[in-house]
């Protein structure tokens, strides 16, 4: 039985980006606890990291977030593959603002809340700044 703790954050990514992205919100958000970084390297055997998920989703809590890089691939596909087990949140698009508001927000928001505010954030911290300091000096 599992005690009551906050859902835990998964990134799966290609190559090291995980981690990197985990350590980038550390500096701005502090210590992420209960946060996983699973890697696709060259040369993995996908099924590898499906072992390694399911390890790490074995132990983790029923409303788990799993963040991936890029829809379609390979991590994607492998997150794909327990998107219907429990209460997990499985969204594609991983990037530094949706880990910051993942960050935030998980335990407080759930379901299709916490999914529409985590791609609400991955989408505004999408910005054409050309286009903004144009119409700030009424270009």
């Amino acid at each position: 039985m599992q005690t009551e703790m906050k859902p835990w954050i998964i990134l799966i990514t290609h190559g090291k980006l995980g981690a990197e992205v985990k350590g980038s919100a550390e500096m701005i958000a502090g210590e992420l606890k209960n946060v996983y970084s699973l890697s696709l390297m060259e040369g993995t055997d996908p099924m590898d990291l499906a072992m390694e998920l399911k390890e790490l989703l074995d132990k983790a809590p029923d409303d788990t977030i799993i963040l991936t890089d890029l829809f379609g691939g390979t991590p994607s596909n492998t997150a794909a593959r327990f998107a219907l087990e429990k209460n997990y949140t499985v969204l594609a698009g991983l990037n530094l603002a949706m880990l910051i508001e993942a960050e935030m927000q998980r335990g407080m928001l759930k379901g299709d809340e916490l999914e529409e505010d985590l791609m609400n954030a991955a989408k505004d911290g999408v910005r054409n700044i050309r286009k903004i300091m144009k119409e700030r000096k009424g270009l």
